[in-house]
């Protein structure tokens, strides 16, 4: 198409496809599934996209100057427990990222620094969950803390400070598509299934206008121009080509523009620049970029040049303010492709780069905000504030990250006398212009997880820079500078939700233990046992694997005799169990005793002879067997106190109490509507928790009644839970799945109230989260069967009650893990837990250590005395009698071992440069004297003469012959 009126600067931009070493390559990227996001988003900082992952609402996220191959260096956000569909980053912190899931939640997370990196699982913000999955969200363009959402027909407004919808518009015909706010006012566009167009008032929950727009209900895209009163949509028409349409929010009968555009069937993404008016469109599954050139007269969109590239997923546009100025960039589209991200400037070409061509570069959004939340719902509009883009200014403000979460901070801009980024001062500048503001931003506390509470921020005492009221009309366009003067240094804020509570065993590690004490070889494993199941049993003697065969086969291997296994089940020691294996357990007061529960409802109670079982095909029988349950078995439990008491569970919905003394049963528990999931035991052994498929939670005093003496709130899936008591009981933790989706979760609950004090999702993962809680140290661990990730929490009494350890991931992938009692612990080399660990073909011991520099000393802060718990404190006969003991505690302190806190102070260590000291100090004339004297002093050791010195000499007239 001509340009018909003017010719524009940006008229002969091109796109530079980078060069191979410059791409962002072997990315895991993945089949993107459908959603109305665009699968990619940028700030000036880092860029976040949707990966290919077993952990289905995982995101990446790359420093944005990153290059070259990438899948080591990538960070992971475990954001949702299921697809991200759309993601968003903050127009004033570059480090905080919006994300909506198809498991109906939003979550607001704030990125650690560049040089950090690493996983992020934990978010600043969960927002309510909705009915149905979320298809957008978005940050206000001017507003700080203010995001738009979209799910099903309905279209919502949050401010994420005080973690509360404000208003919503649910009157859509269909599923909205895409929505867009127009700056310096409250109105949105969307687009919608319906295949009508819409403008709202959302702060007012309000239709402005509707409007047919394209007439296919295939994949639409909107986009408000700036401050203009201009939109352009993209989608589909009746006969499914695309096309790009342009309207005029002033008269919406019609549209201004319609032109069709080539290529494939994907929807077309359309990106805008209010600085240059240049318009991008990238399609899903094309291989070109496109852009055009907004004008304010026929034809209003001026068509520029097309780029070739790889097949595009997604596609976002890099925020100004990160433009490489000095080589003529006025634009760089994200494009992420198959199995790479590729970073495309579009540079406008000049004959020099050495100077600062300020003609392309017209003042920008300068990164702050022009209101706070609290200012806009309260009825007032305002434009951003804009800077110019002359180098040497410092346009990522990285004291601005985080501080809408701050622990009183200020905000970004809410106050006109606040001050809360570090800036370098601009030269020839004026002062800042910001919107009149009398109430300072509120900073956020976190109590609970989801539950926010709100706290007022005290408004500086003395402003650092001078401010002028802003006009509040919307065509008004203020432009940020600064003050001459430097400004003050702020306090960084500190990260939200991070408590001060520091556990000294934050930065546990674990490793496998030399390959000389591994079982190798292990072959057909049972990965069939029902995921009620441990799986896995070890104690300090020997471990019990199930393998795949007729009988319910079970190899009982000597720990003590490690190397290669034999290649058949007839090599190993079995036994042979009559029917498939449903749950394996050892005695914890007797290693020889092992008790196996089967699908034919029977309960195996079986002795290893003091030789071990034989090798070859089992002929032994069980020391005896209970009966009783009428279906298969989920799961049996030893009293942790009592010996010879076990609980079971059965598919009959009954729980049974057994006496392996009297070999008979005590008892029945009643109560349960549904499949028991798991049973525990309270450290004092008085009372057990059970959590069941019907989501309650529910605990039993047995020796009293046989009905649950307290009720609530448990597991909300439906897919298998696990319940663990902790801190003495005052506590239980149940590990399950989300409700919506297979997230894996996390609650807290106090036995007190049966009230749930905290919940902690997780991600992804088909398998259940399997609980081993250290009662000593007050840390729960936490496997998955087929993951190599152990995690690690510090359990409290204080809010949130679950403070995140550093995660261990082992080598290869786990089947199973059996933790040891701590007298097995190593505590000369600082180790706080012991385990095995069974993997497919292997089992291996797994050490768990807290890293420490004075290992020769015990570290009692390490260890307290730890409580007997492989010696029963009374029988089954006293127990059930009503007899309780007072639980038995030992040291672990090895004799002759000094105590970490009696050991005298370290001496300082040398400096690398001494001070000076007269006393020592020696010229050069000195040290040049010294030299010489002992050069001289090692010729005088020497008393033999030179042989020159030996040699005769000759007479004078001997010369004359």
């Amino acid at each position: 198409m001509a340009w018909r009126f003017k010719v524009s600067k940006f008229k002969n931009a091109a796109p530079k496809f980078p060069k191979k070493e410059d791409l962002i390559h072997d990315i895991p990227v993945g089949n993107a599934s459908h959603s109305c996001g665009n699968h990619v988003k940028a700030s000036c900082v880092y860029m976040a996209f949707n990966t290919d992952s077993s952990v289905g609402g995982t995101l990446g996220y790359l420093p944005l100057s990153a290059k070259g191959r990438c899948h080591d260096k990538l960070s992971l956000i475990h954001a949702h427990g299921d697809f991200v569909t759309d993601l968003d980053f903050s127009p004033f912190d570059d480090y905080m990222l919006a994300t909506g899931s198809q498991d109906n939640t939003i979550k607001v997370w704030v990125l650690p620094e560049e040089s950090s990196g690493g996983t992020v699982s934990n978010p600043e913000v969960t927002l309510p969950s909705q009915g149905r999955r979320i298809e957008n969200v978005l940050w206000h363009p001017a507003a700080e803390g203010v995001l738009a959402a979209s799910t099903g027909t309905c279209v919502k407004l949050f401010d994420v400070a005080s973690c509360a919808e404000k208003s919503a518009f649910g009157e859509h015909g269909d599923q909205v598509q895409s929505i867009s706010w127009k700056s310096g006012a409250p109105l949105m566009v969307t687009t919608c299934r319906d295949k009508k167009m819409r403008v709202l008032d959302l702060r007012a929950g309000k239709l402005a206008q509707e409007v047919a727009g394209h007439q296919n209900v295939k994949d639409t895209r909107v986009q408000w121009l700036g401050d203009t009163e201009y939109i352009v949509s993209t989608g589909f028409s009746m006969s499914q080509e695309r096309e790009v349409k342009l309207w005029d929010n002033r008269n919406l009968t019609t549209h201004l523009v319609c032109q069709p555009v080539q290529g494939s069937t994907g929807a077309l993404m359309c990106f805008f620049d209010p600085d240059t008016n240049m318009i991008f469109l990238a399609g899903k599954g094309d291989s070109s970029v496109r852009f055009v050139e907004l004008t304010e007269k026929s034809p209003y969109l001026t068509e520029g040049m097309i780029d070739r590239t790889e097949q595009v997923k997604g596609a976002a546009i890099v925020p100004k303010r990160a433009m490489d100025l000095m080589s003529g960039e006025v634009n760089r589209v994200l494009l992420l492709a198959r199995s790479s991200l590729i970073s495309l400037p579009f540079i406008v070409p000049r004959k020099s780069y050495r100077e600062f061509h300020s003609d392309l570069f017209p003042d920008t959004a300068s990164g702050e905000p022009a209101l706070t939340a609290q200012q806009w719902f309260s009825g007032q509009d305002a434009l951003t504030p804009k800077i110019s883009l002359a180098p040497n200014k410092n346009l990522i403000k990285h004291e601005q990250r985080g501080t809408l979460f701050g622990s009183g901070g200020q905000s970004l801009g809410g106050g006109g006398d606040s001050q809360t980024t570090e800036e370098v001062p601009f030269p020839d500048t004026k002062p800042v212009e910001q919107p009149p503001s009398s109430t300072p931003k509120p900073a956020i506390v976190k109590e609970k997880p989801d539950i926010i509470k709100a706290e007022p921020t005290p408004t500086p005492s003395e402003p650092k820079t001078d401010t002028t009221p802003v006009s509040q009309q919307e065509n008004s366009s203020p432009v940020e500078t600064f003050s001459s003067q430097t400004p003050a240094k702020p306090a960084k804020p500190a990260k939200v939700f991070k408590g001060v509570r520091q556990s000294k065993y934050r930065y546990i590690t674990g490793k496998t233990l030399h390959p000389s004490q591994h079982l190798t070889n292990l072959k057909n494993l049972s990965k069939t046992i029902p995921h009620d199941s441990d799986l896995f049993a070890a104690n300090m003697e020997r471990c019990a694997v199930p393998l795949e065969g007729a009988g319910g086969i079970i190899a009982v291997l000597e720990l003590s005799k490690p190397g290669r296994l034999g290649d058949t089940a007839d090599e190993l020691p079995t036994i042979q169990n009559g029917s498939k294996v449903a749950d394996l357990v050892w005695d914890p007061f007797d290693c020889t005793r092992l008790v196996v529960a089967c699908d034919n409802a029977k309960i195996n109670v079986w002795r290893v002879p003091p030789e071990g079982f034989p090798v070859g095909p089992s002929q032994m029988e069980p020391e005896f067997r209970l009966m009783g349950h009428m279906e298969k078995i989920y799961f049996v439990r030893f009293h942790p106190v009592a010996k010879d008491i076990i609980m079971s569970a059965s598919y009959d919905m009954t729980v049974r109490m057994w006496n392996l003394d009297t070999r008979s049963e005590v008892m029945q528990l009643q109560g349960h509507q549904d499949q028991v999931f798991s049973l525990a035991w309270s450290p004092c052994g008085k009372q057990c928790a059970t959590v069941c498929k019907d989501g309650k939670l529910r605990i039993f005093e047995p020796r009293k009644s046989t009905e649950p003496i307290k009720e609530g709130e448990g597991a909300i899936g439906t897919r298998g839970a696990r319940v663990v008591w902790v801190l003495d009981g005052q506590y239980l933790v149940v590990s399950g799945f989300q409700s919506t989706s297979e997230g894996q979760q996390l609650s807290v609950h106090s036995v007190d109230t049966m009230e749930t004090v905290c919940v902690e999702e997780l991600g992804r993962s088909p398998s259940i989260l399997i609980p081993f809680y250290d009662h000593d140290a007050c840390t729960l661990y936490l496997f998955s069967r087929g993951e190599r990730t152990v995690h690690s929490y510090d359990v409290s009494t204080e809010p949130p009650h679950l403070f995140d350890n550093a995660s261990i991931s082992l080598q290869s992938l786990q089947q199973g893990l059996s933790f040891l009692p701590r007298r097995a612990l190593d505590v000369t080399h600082a180790e706080v837990a012991r385990a095995w660990r069974l993997t497919s073909t292997s089992v291996e011991p797994v050490s768990f250590t807290v890293p420490r520099v004075r290992t020769e000393f015990f570290q009692d802060d390490l260890y307290p005395d730890t409580r007997v718990t492989w010696e029963p404190a009374l029988t089954a006969e006293q127990w059930l009698s009503g007899q309780d003991a007072t639980p038995k505690y030992v040291s672990l302190r090895p004799a002759g071992m000094k105590l970490l806190s009696e050991a005298p102070a370290e001496a300082p260590k040398p400096q690398k440069y001494q001070s000076f000291s007269v006393d020592t100090y020696k010229s050069d004339e000195q040290k040049k004297d010294e030299l010489m004297t002992a050069m001289v002093g090692k010729l005088e050791l020497s008393s033999d003469p030179l042989p020159q010195d030996l040699a005769e000499g000759v007479e004078d007239d001997e010369w004359d012959d």
